[in-house]
């Protein structure tokens, strides 16, 4: 056997565009085959090209060509493959068999298909559509002598302008293709699901759209349309029902107990008298993943899945790592499938649950499919789209834990320069601040780390109060944000000079996305410990973001632990970094994308103007026709451009042996 050529060099940007992003592992009933999306970032299109691949024990192959294919969903019978493909104008729903073949269409939407569920029977299909109100009277914005705007949010992140159209469920036919509207009007579908004779559908909804967050759960009766409230006041993530009596249904949801900080969690509810109880509350875990990366693929699954054996299964985070857990009956919850400095990042199961796809990512290594035998008590790898990233030089993380000054551990890792050179107080390094606030670092694969660590930097992220993987009191940082967690990341570059003394305490820089971005901003306001800062898609303003953004005016009131802004200015002033400009003396490079919606650009804008004003050393970089999730799923030459623009910025603040290779991003 040839011997593998020696590993000489680091991830670099552009092969971003060789990474191939993989989402939605969909297992089919049998558990024989598992179909899933799989695509790459092409350059000269400037945009992504996904296509349905199946893979089992013998080997992978693509199901279709794409390039826009997504959502593959099994027909119960296993023999069918149902898909949502983009088309020129809108999208499509597909059939194609499982062996392969000239997938035809069963449906289309000029406004664009949400997610697809096969109906157990087999001769229906139900989906989301966000669709205008007034139907075909919609035109395109630019082309309105006016918007009428009677609700909120106005927009959107990554879906634009929405204040005249909402979330609705159909159902059509199979193999006919004829359509009935479910939940239409001004409601927002959130989760649906259908009982096991097909008959019925459960869905939660949004009825208020001040308090989008609050949702219903109605059973509806498809062919009369009659529909009953069985619960209210939960926020659900996703719903299922009980696959052999109906008699049950599955949430993941909270009830806001600790406001956005709460756990979701995993409740059984009666399906004919709303009567629930909590199957998971006393373990006090997310049932979600909220481990951070840049490689993920598209998805409509819902993580949550209830056998025929009675087990209901759903994601735990946990201190950086994502595991799958079981619980059944008045059991007590436990793991399925524990992660081992990995993340389990998505799973389906068969219908038995005896076999259960999944997708798994490593520090060095991107999304790869695999399935667990449980008969067998094995894993198996099923894909190698992603293992040319062997052959790289590649840095392997360092974990540790930091006394907090507020008490207790917290977990922080380093990334050190791809080729580490022997020496004390050399190596440049960044802070790296993750989002949300209510998500987490962990043993994920991320590629711009990588490149950092490629040029020479050594990169240091960290899950300090109010991250996810942890307790409920650990996330509810609710009132405290930019005091409490500052304290936290000024301890762990403290413990720098003794768990990594080869970096160089006078060439620190600090950056981080959204809340991340946030906590870059209030940084620089409090210290002058950073040569270099990099602020992305951040809060300068909790003022401005209560009114702008898609989410402010339900967000800020919690995560600060008050009113509104003319119930309680001060504190809104307080907490934001805008108002303490003037303290700023590190060199700030502020990103934005114009149509972050989130966090919207007149955030970057104050700040910006604020340090030209007075007199500080600040660039602007934007980015047009780009959204919050531009590190993420932005298109690829802009997606490229952001990380050239972070590279050249702390490679010519910060230096180091290796930055040259800024060049190459």
């Amino acid at each position: 056997m040839a011997s593998r050529p020696p590993k000489d060099r680091p991830l670099e940007a552009e092969d971003i565009l060789r990474i191939t992003f993989i989402g939605n592992p969909q297992i089919s009933p049998e558990g024989d085959l598992v179909a899933y999306v799989a695509g790459r970032a092409d350059l000269e299109s400037n945009s992504y090209r996904y296509s349905i691949w199946v893979a089992d024990e013998e080997g992978f192959r693509p199901l279709t060509g794409g390039p826009g294919d997504r959502c593959p969903c099994w027909s119960p019978d296993g023999r069918l493959v149902a898909f949502v493909r983009r088309e020129e104008k809108g999208s499509g729903i597909y059939v194609v068999p499982r062996e392969g073949g000239e997938p035809w269409r069963l449906h289309y939407s000029k406004w664009g298909v949400g997610r697809i569920q096969w109906s157990p029977t087999g001769d229906s299909i139900a989906f989301t559509v966000r669709e205008p109100i007034d139907g075909d009277k919609w035109k395109p914005y630019n082309d309105r002598d006016r918007m009428v705007v009677d609700r909120i949010p106005v927009w959107f992140n990554g879906e634009g302008w929405v204040f005249d159209r909402f979330n609705h469920l159909y159902v059509i036919s199979y193999p006919g293709g004829s359509e009935q509207l479910v939940v239409g009007g001004r409601v927002e579908v959130v989760d649906f699901d259908w009982s096991p004779d097909g008959r019925q559908l459960a869905v939660a909804v949004a009825e208020d759209m001040l308090r989008p967050y609050s949702h219903r759960v109605y059973v509806i009766d498809v062919e009369s349309g009659e529909k009953r409230l069985l619960a209210e006041g939960f926020t659900v993530a996703a719903l299922r029902w009980e696959p052999t009596t109906g008699s049950r249904i599955a949430l993941r949801a909270h009830r806001r107990e600790r406001g956005f900080t709460t756990h979701f969690k995993v409740y059984v509810m009666d399906a004919s008298t709303g009567e629930y109880e909590c199957l998971t509350c006393e373990l006090d875990r997310n049932t979600a993943n909220a481990v951070n990366s840049d490689v993920r693929g598209p998805s409509c699954l819902k993580l949550l899945e209830w056998t025929r054996a009675g087990e209901i299964l759903f994601p735990v985070s946990d201190g950086g790592k994502v595991h799958v857990y079981r619980v059944k009956g008045e059991g007590e919850p436990q793991p399925l499938l524990e992660a081992d400095a990995e993340v389990i990042d998505e799973f389906s199961a068969s219908r038995s649950g005896e076999d259960i796809a999944f997708t798994s990512m490593t520090p060095t290594r991107p999304l790869e499919v695999f399935i667990y035998r449980r008969e067998r008590g094995e894993r198996v790898r099923l894909t190698s789209h992603n293992a040319w990233v062997e052959g790289r030089l590649l840095a392997e993380p360092r974990h540790f834990t930091v006394e907090s000054p507020h008490g207790g551990l917290i977990d922080f890792w380093i990334l050190p320069p791809a080729r580490e050179p022997e020496c004390d107080r050399c190596v440049p390094w960044i802070l790296y601040i993750h989002g949300g606030p209510k998500t987490s670092y962990g043993y994920s694969f991320i590629h711009e780390f990588h490149v950092y660590s490629g040029m020479g930097f050594a990169v240091v992220y960290s899950n300090p109060r109010g991250s996810d993987g942890y307790s409920e009191e650990f996330a509810d940082l609710r009132g405290r944000y930019g005091e409490v967690d500052f304290d936290e990341l000024m301890r762990i570059v403290e413990e720098l000079e003794s768990v990594y003394p080869q970096a160089d305490p006078e060439r620190g820089g600090v950056t981080g996305g959204s809340y991340g971005g946030y906590m870059t901003n209030v940084i620089v306001t409090k210290t002058k410990l950073f040569k270099a800062a990099a602020t992305q898609r951040s809060c300068s303003n909790w003022i401005s973001f209560y009114g702008e953004s898609d989410i402010g005016w339900y967000f800020a009131p919690d995560l600060l632990a008050t009113g509104a802004p003319w119930e309680n200015p001060d504190s809104y002033i307080k907490a934001s970094p805008l108002f303490k400009a003037d303290k700023i003396e590190t060199p700030l490079l502020i990103i934005h994308a114009l149509e972050d919606y989130r966090c919207p650009a007149s955030e970057a804008l104050q700040l910006y103007t604020a340090l030209k004003v007075l007199g500080k050393e600040v660039k602007l970089v934007l980015f047009p026709g780009e959204n919050h999730d531009l590190s993420r799923s932005g298109r690829p030459r802009q997606r490229l451009a952001r990380l050239k623009t972070l590279t050249e910025w702390f490679a010519e603040k910060l230096g180091g042996e290796e930055t040259r290779g800024s060049e190459a991003a």
